[in-house]
């Protein structure tokens, strides 16, 4: 049975003394260890991974629907403006939400039971580090405004721990379909249809003529079979604020996965889950069912395909709950903030940038100017013959 916090658990997590002098310990991304700022104590991160182990879904499930809430003392803030919920240090006075920027941020006692994380992945990347990458990312593009390459100033640059769900499962798929061979007849064209090219079915029986371009005649063949794959880690987001795309943008190296200890989010924020373990499930089946068609669609094989039909089975379904890296900070550019990510562990960055539609516009125009200048000149006489 999963862990779960508690008050208590909350609260030794942000109050650990320096066992040197009674300062207060954090964990530091520049020398990649929990140290004292005060008398320069340090502890090495302790990287083993013996706790970093499967639950069985379903028993957690039931236990988490039928849990009676209690509350979660005063260390869980609120931001009323986007409804991110994170912990800081208690004695942070000045809260800003890292996702929307707000300052409209206030103690949240609510009543939930929270799954502890059995594994975490220390930040490697430090502030300075986040900071150079923004600024160099900022300045890239040539379709955002100038004025955005002058922004020094990262509003908000918070480095904070995001809750994820894993999932592992065993599946068993069953599929049929229909593989398409292009013939070989006169007048066949080498290139394949841009139908096909896309995945979608070719369903014609004879060579015709499509503009300049000979549609090969296809041989359809009925195939059917079975495929077995287990699934090991599919990464979930349990944020509330990010979303999966985002994230499957700035991929992770799982291996490193280590014991979750309280002293590694000493110094930084850590959000709490808002996408509960189930709708996490719902999520990663969904994952998992795409990946399973695709492979099936490799098994059924040919140069197009029409009919394939999956259906699967999953069993032995586990889960871990573990907290990931993430620098996450705003920038504000004409009364509008947008949002720049950077992996934690990686250093991978994706962000939002505004578009300028004036440089567009230029483009499209000149564009535009060029094809009317070489009209006219043909038009003239003078590239007569040239084009």
């Amino acid at each position: 049975m999963q862990e779960y916090y508690e008050g208590e658990n909350i609260e030794n997590a942000l109050h650990l003394p320096c066992p040197s002098c009674g300062n207060q310990l954090h964990y530091s991304a520049e020398k990649k260890q929990i140290s004292c700022s005060h008398c320069g104590y340090g502890e090495e991160v302790n990287t083993a991974n013996d706790k970093v182990i499967e639950t069985a879904l379903g028993q957690d499930l039931s236990a988490a629907r039928n849990f009676t809430p209690e509350e979660v003392n005063k260390k869980v803030f609120d931001c009323k403006n986007c409804g991110a919920k994170f912990m800081v240090q208690s004695d942070q006075m000045n809260i800003t939400c890292g996702f929307c920027g707000s300052n409209n941020v206030n103690v949240d006692a609510f009543k939930h039971q929270y799954i502890k994380p059995v594994g975490i992945i220390p930040f490697y990347i430090s502030r300075e580090e986040a900071t150079t990458k923004f600024n160099r990312w900022i300045k890239q593009g040539a379709f955002h405004p100038n004025k955005l390459k002058k922004l020094s100033r990262v509003e908000g640059l918070h480095g904070m721990y995001i809750p994820f769900w894993t999932y592992d499962a065993k599946t068993e798929s069953t599929w049929q379909g229909q593989a398409g061979y292009y013939t070989q007849g006169q007048g066949h064209s080498s290139a394949m249809p841009r139908g096909a090219a896309l995945g979608r079915p070719m369903q014609m029986g004879r060579n015709v003529r499509m503009g300049n371009q000979r549609v090969p005649q296809i041989r359809w063949q009925s195939k059917s079979g079975r495929l077995s794959h287990f699934f090991d880690d599919v990464l979930v987001v349990a944020s509330g604020e990010l979303e999966q795309k985002e994230v499957n943008k700035m991929p992770f190296r799982l291996d490193e996965v280590v014991n979750y200890d309280p002293k590694l989010i000493m110094g930084w924020e850590s959000e709490i889950y808002q996408i509960e373990l189930d709708e996490g499930y719902t999520i990663a089946e969904q994952l998992m069912d795409h990946r399973l068609r695709n492979m099936c669609s490799a098994q059924l094989g040919g140069d197009t395909q029409r009919n394939l039909h999956v259906s699967s089975k999953k069993t032995a379904q586990t889960y871990k709950h573990i907290v990931l890296p993430f620098w996450i900070c705003s920038y504000t550019y004409q009364d509008k903030i947008y949002r720049f990510l950077i992996n934690g562990q990686t250093g991978r960055v994706y962000g939002q940038k505004p578009t300028s539609w004036i440089k567009v516009g230029l483009l499209i125009l000149l564009v535009v100017l060029i094809f009317v200048g070489i009209w006219y000149l043909r038009q003239s006489g003078v590239l007569r013959g040239k084009f």
